[in-house]
């Protein structure tokens, strides 16, 4: 008999596998097309492109090689598990995508280290993803007594939503999210129902795990649902309040100790990081435009009609599951109106609109009790609930000037209810189901090529364009191949495509360059305070260029620099090497390279304190005499002299009063003029201004002489706030700083001369010390020195450890940013690693969480804790006593 059911149950699940997979090979199917005729991939041509493909390929690649932490290659250097648990390092699709990858490859010719293998993969992942999402989703509905139909159609209105297309084409792991929803809902429902919070603390656990930014909307989502189901108990119930919140905490606690290892990573990256936005002016209602709107052609979610049908069908609210789902639809669609509402979500931040997949998850578990309870309607009530869609999508046509083909279906759709509230019949029930799974194929599909098809035309996210030089061209690839081959491994290159500044990524170099919403903020500290480089944009989410500033490139061991004719500005003691050019393309690539290398690895015993270098120049001057040290050292540099009291300033098309910059004309501003006797004594200039405009709500720009910065607009979200900036231009005895017209704060504060007298000097060292890099271990072999710091020209981080000739030695932050060792003049051997801190520890909290997962889930289930039994009913009895009411 126990075969029998064995082999029924597995009959059930291969079946409900086969479905969903059906209907997720049919959602993807247009995709597909597109990807088969024209090569149109399954990812946008902003960060998709830029940050989604590029992460996932470098993690792949680290984690394969079992390279987990830190690497120099991640951009000027740092922890990319850390970095990008945001994205996919702690996500647990991710690792099962990089195993089946990883599965594959071993009997496969897979080309994992090709850009266009890792939007290919898209397309398997998301089918995979959708598939997971729709069984879940359906487990759920029929476990809350919802019929095999009515389940399986709304678990995919849930899955193939706008809101899973857009987060999975825009940024694929947002999807992810959808997934841990529906199971952490079934996990808590089976809790309540039987005591089994098993399911609840696996769910749970994964999805704090895999995202610690979605983790605290799901919070918010689900201690909102937990409140309401305390608050109001539910008759099928089997545990009292007292139970559920005693037994749910402590399985929540669990949950976070198995996922201590993703959610520290995540919350430490979070903490690290240094998102520094403007003040926020958020506006309390959002602008009645189509961009928003939630039922027809919006941007960020469209939810299916019968939405607006099943919530003003008021006679089946006297379910309780309808009435929970109704009320936080209802709540959704009211805070929808608000940007305040997406700034609380968004943590009391940018008003971003993320949480929209909660919306559609609580509209389909609404339709899915509607499409239900189908037989408990009458036709009046029926054509009332009628009433607003005869309202809203007639409105929304004329306000959109257009019409979607997926209207079609609502006319079809409300007969066949009409017809099976009249007749009962199997065969219109099951034909309604039919066409709202065809509706929600042209709905989705509307939606792509209405909204994304617009935003990402499609030549510039294809396969073509993957190839070409604007991302990754052969000539690129054989360019950077034979760079390569010339160069020490620790050497950078500076280089990047039209597309995106994660290049080095992708195209596999030492870079300098890093685009991803969290990193180091002592980097952007090194970057906007200490060493005052300025940014070609000013941009939170990015940092690259060292500002043309030879000394960095050479501290910072730059010594190739890629630059496509014209070459407006190039750093000091760049000559040029060789050239590539694109065949059948005008396209050319210089490489350049730096005549004043220094030694990846350098001893000094020259130590000079931070606190006594005050400017750009002089701190540049002390890296490359010695090292800097915080509240260390005894050495004093003679400070570069101050040349503003030689200039003479005037202004062109502009007028200064005080500290307020008024231009009246396209590049007017002023107009610095240097004595020729001075500037023949320097190859470039320092030029320090604040500067701020007052006035931009669009881009405006920061020009002096040969170098440009963009600036963003005063209100854009990803705009960072740093007015002060050292300009590096060439010596010259006119500097023309040129302004859009409109209002500034301004204050010349200095110009300094550099001769780099203090760079060649230190060019004249010789390479003794020998570096080699193994996964997250580096080993440096010394040559004969003198006592003092062993420096590396990579960025330090809390975690490194080191020993020398085996006995543990102190790792300090040097140079601001760089990594520094403290060496006897008999030191050999120094091995340096990283681990994040707490690591270990996470570990195993996670380890001994699981122990206690699996004991707390068998003493609750069998009453051993808490036994107290609460009189409860089964779900049919529940339905009965509801009819009985309703009749």
């Amino acid at each position: 008999m126990f075969k029998v059911f064995q082999s029924m149950k597995m009959k059930t699940t291969l079946k409900l596998i086969s479905v969903a997979s059906l209907l997720s090979l049919l959602a993807h199917s247009f995709v597909i097309y597109r990807l088969i005729k024209n090569g149109t991939l399954f990812t946008g041509k902003g960060d998709g492109i830029a940050q989604m493909i590029p992460f996932q390929m470098y993690l792949y690649n680290k984690f394969t090689h079992f390279h987990f932490f830190y690497d120099m290659d991640f951009g000027l250097g740092g922890d990319f598990f850390r970095s990008l648990s945001y994205y996919y390092s702690t996500a647990p699709l991710a690792y099962l995508n990089f195993f089946i990858v990883w599965i594959g490859d071993l009997f496969l010719p897979l080309n994992t280290t090709d850009p266009v293998f890792w939007a290919k993969n898209q397309f398997v992942i998301s089918i995979i993803k959708l598939t997971l999402i729709i069984i879940a989703t359906y487990k759920l509905l029929r476990y809350i007594n919802i019929n095999r139909f009515s389940s399986m159609t709304s678990a995919f209105l849930y899955g193939w939503s706008t809101v899973y297309f857009f987060f999975t084409f825009t940024w694929s792991f947002f999807s992810d999210v959808m997934l841990w929803l529906p199971l952490t809902i079934l996990g808590l429902e089976r809790f309540f129902h039987e005591r089994k919070i098993g399911l609840f603390i696996i769910a749970l656990a994964l999805t704090l795990h895999s995202n610690f930014y979605f983790s605290y909307y799901e919070f918010i989502f689900v201690l909102c649902y937990f409140i309401y189901r305390v608050a109001y108990p539910k008759q099928t119930d089997c545990v009292n309040r007292i139970q559920k919140i005693t037994l749910a905490a402590i399985g929540a606690i669990i949950a976070l100790g198995i996922a201590a290892v993703g959610i520290f990573t995540g919350i430490s990256s979070y903490l690290m990081n240094d998102r520094t936005i403007p003040p926020l002016h958020i506006k309390p209602f959002i602008d009645m435009v189509g961009f928003y709107n939630l039922f027809y052609d919006g941007y960020y979610v469209v939810i299916c009609f019968i939405t607006v049908i099943a919530l003003m069908t008021f006679k089946l609210y006297h379910h309780y599951m309808y009435r929970l789902f109704a009320t936080i639809t209802i709540l959704f669609m009211v805070g929808s109106l608000s940007p305040l509402f997406d700034s609380f979500f968004n943590g009391f931040s940018i008003d971003q609109r993320r949480w929209t997949y909660l919306l559609v998850f609580s509209s389909a578990v609404l339709i899915a009790h509607y499409l239900n309870h189908l037989k408990q309607i009458d036709v009046k009530s029926l054509l009332i609930s009628l009433i607003p869609i005869c309202i809203i999508y007639p409105v929304s046509m004329y306000g959109h000037e257009k019409l979607l083909i997926w209207l079609i279906f609502i006319p079809i759709i409300c007969i066949l209810i009409l017809i099976y509230i009249r007749t009962h019949q199997q065969k219109f029930f099951i034909t309604m189901h039919l066409m709202i799974i065809m509706m929600n194929l042209l709905f989705v599909h509307d939606y792509v090529t209405e909204q994304m098809d617009t935003l990402h035309p499609a030549k510039e996210h294809d396969i073509n364009f993957l190839n070409s030089d604007r991302y990754n061209s052969e000539t690129q690839r054989t360019m950077i191949h034979d760079i390569k081959q010339n160069i020490p491994t620790s050497d950078r290159i500076e280089w990047q495509t039209s597309s995106t500044h994660n290049t080095p990524m992708y195209q596999q170099f030492n870079g300098t360059k890093l685009y991803a919403s969290i990193f180091d903020q002592d980097i952007l500290k090194f970057y906007d305070q200490e060493l005052n480089i300025t940014m070609p944009t000013d941009s939170n989410s990015i940092y690259y260029s060292l500002g043309e500033r030879t000394n960095l490139y050479s501290l910072f061991n730059v010594n190739t620099t890629i630059r496509i004719p014209p070459v407006t500005t190039l750093p000091f003691g760049m000559q040029l090497e060789k050239s590539y050019h694109e065949p059948n393309s005008k396209k050319q690539y210089d490489i350049f390279k730096n005549q004043y290398t220094l030694p990846f690895v350098r001893v000094t015993d020259q130590v000079y304190n931070a606190s006594e270098l005050t400017t750009p120049i002089d701190r540049e001057h002390a890296m490359l005499n010695g090292v800097v040290l915080d509240g260390k050292g005894t050495q004093s540099i003679q400070p570069a002299e101050n040349l503003l009291s030689k200039a003479t300033i005037t202004y062109q098309d502009a007028a200064l009063t005080q500290d307020k910059l008024v231009v009246t004309k396209e590049n007017g501003g002023s107009r610095i003029h240097l004595p020729k006797s001075i500037i023949k004594q320097y190859e470039d200039l320092y030029v320090s201004i604040s500067i701020e405009s007052k006035t931009y709500k669009d881009y405006h720009y920061v020009w002096l002489n040969e170098i440009y910065q963009s600036r963003k607009p005063l209100d854009d979200d990803y705009r960072r706030f740093n007015p002060t900036i050292t300009l590096k231009v060439k010596a010259n005895e006119l500097l023309e700083l040129k302004l859009k017209p409109g209002e500034y704060t301004y204050k010349l504060n200095s110009i300094y001369g550099e001769d780099y007298h203090t760079l060649k000097a230190a060019a004249q060292e010789k390479n003794k010390h020998q570096f080699m890099k193994n996964n997250d271990t580096m080993t440096i072999q010394l040559g004969p020195h003198k006592k003092g710091y062993a420096v590396l020209p990579i960025p330090y981080l809390k975690g490194m450890t080191a020993t020398v000739d085996g006995q543990k030695s102190e790792v300090q932050e040097g140079n601001y940013l760089m990594t520094a060792i403290p060496v006897s003049e008999h030191a050999k051997t120094i091995i340096l690693r990283y681990t994040p801190p707490y690591f270990h520890l996470m570990q195993c909290i996670a380890i001994i969480s699981i122990i206690l997962a699996v004991l707390f889930t068998r003493v609750v289930y069998r009453r051993k804790i808490m036994p107290i039994n609460k009189s409860h009913i089964q779900f049919d009895q529940e339905d009965l006593q509801l009819k009985d009411k309703l009749i």
